[in-house]
């Protein structure tokens, strides 16, 4: 089973404590955020499905600090 996690969900997630780790990696319109909640990753998802993409890295890290976390790590290489 996969997880899909949006916004809400991401916020739902931080508060329990559920995140172990947030990336943010290259995609060709910009920075994707991944999730990594226990041994498992999924990118941060659009309400209407499909990654969010943000244009800046200072878009996504007020995004990660909203909801209340003080880091994340950056991966500069797309995987295909």
């Amino acid at each position: 089973m996969s997880l899909r996690i949006q916004e809400q969900t991401l916020r739902a997630l931080v508060a329990a404590g559920s995140v172990s780790e947030l990336m943010a990696q290259r995609s060709p319109a910009g920075w994707v955020l991944i999730v990594r909640v226990g041994t498992g990753h999924t990118p941060l998802e659009l309400q209407r499905g499909g990654p969010r993409e943000f244009k800046s890295l200072d878009v996504l890290a007020a995004l990660v600090e909203s909801v209340g976390l003080a880091n994340f790590s950056v991966t500069l290489l797309t995987t295909t």
